[in-house]
């Protein structure tokens, strides 16, 4: 703002001033039409015309500035959030079919493997960043494979029920990437979507930072978290080939259960309550996984592929723990436990 116009100063001076509560608003309007025509916030000319209001946020078409931040906004009714759900789907499909996921936008080779220089930057930005926050995570080789369905709950099992001083190791999790990267403005902007709801966009570019980040991290032995869904057989079991190639000599493994029908449940719930909260002007808006993507994830014999997984790759940990988080507001129940040591005694 210039301060060398008439009555800047003292424009400033009321802009300072102004009522912070929105119950004020009457008292402010008030004050404004006292102040003198042709002054800066005075809603008159010099000549005592209206001025012309200046158009803002709130009276912009969502065409023009993509999603409408409304931080005083009430939460989505079961039939609005329906709504919104059918709409975030129409949207990512247009989205991806209009090839604004970055491993299209911001790769140079037919594969989709080679960043822009710019990119690049950004992604070691987030890597330095992390990589500097777990500086006094001890480089003991150790390392905790966490797995199981969307909402199932591996955070508060690491957090509070499975022994873990979690100051000890760091997280690596490709879901806490992508909100990195909503923070720091990599999610395309898709108008209607919030960034989280978008962030299927950079599914692969946050998972190659997942792994950037791990290769860092086990090159200098650091005490590593991978917070995964253990849904692939063949990529768990090179992540722990990966880690014993690095030399370390303890890989455990956590599994939360939860039934198919819980995990759609409580991603919904997830998505909704992020959504509510960034149209109150909080967050980066929730992350949206469709039921059908979970539910592919059945498994007849094991409930899901996912704990299948985990039953397949024990023989390759050192030590694991099986919880069941099902029931909402229980504590999550130790189902089993082993280890290497004991399968051979």
């Amino acid at each position: 703002m210039r301060t060398d116009q008439p009555g800047a100063a003292e424009d400033l001076a009321d802009l300072k001033s102004l009522p912070d509560k929105s119950g004020d608003r009457d008292e402010l309007r008030q004050r404004l039409q006292r102040l003198p025509p042709g002054h800066p916030s005075s809603p008159l000319e010099a000549d005592g015309t209206p001025r012309p209001q200046e158009p803002g946020l709130a009276c912009r078409e969502p065409s023009d500035v993509g999603e409408i931040h409304e931080p005083d906004r009430q939460p989505l009714t079961d039939a609005e959030h329906a709504e919104h759900v059918s709409e975030v789907r129409a949207r990512l499909d247009k989205a991806r079919a209009d090839g604004l996921a970055t491993d299209q936008q911001q790769t140079t080779d037919p594969d989709n493997e080679q960043w822009i220089y710019d990119r690049v930057l950004m992604q070691d930005g987030i890597i330095t960043d992390l990589y500097t926050a777990a500086s006094d995570v001890p480089c003991d080789r150790r390392a905790i494979l966490a797995g199981g369905l969307p909402g199932a709950g591996k955070t508060t099992v690491l957090d509070q029920h499975a022994s873990i001083d979690r100051s000890r190791f760091l997280t690596i999790n490709p879901d806490d990437i992508k909100e990195e990267m909503a923070k720091r403005g990599m999610i395309p902007e898709v108008a209607g979507l919030t960034p989280m709801e978008a962030s299927d966009l950079v599914h692969e570019e946050s998972s190659y930072i997942a792994k950037q980040l791990a290769l860092r991290a086990t090159a200098d032995g650091k005490n590593v978290i991978w917070d995964i869904t253990m849904s692939s057989r063949a990529s768990t079991e090179s992540r722990i080939g990966d880690l014993r190639a690095a030399g370390y000599s303890q890989v455990e493994g956590i599994f939360v259960d939860i039934p198919i029908e819980v995990a759609i449940h409580r991603s919904d719930a997830r998505h909704r309550e992020g959504h509510d909260g960034y149209n109150a002007g909080r967050g980066q808006g929730g992350r949206f996984v469709p039921a059908e993507v979970i539910a592919a994830q059945a498994d007849p014999d094991w409930g899901s592929c996912n704990r299948k997984t985990f039953e397949q790759v024990k023989p390759h940990l050192d030590a694991w723990l099986h919880c069941d988080n099902s029931v909402d507001g229980r504590r999550p129940v130790l189902v089993d436990s082993g280890s290497r040591h004991e399968e051979r005694r």
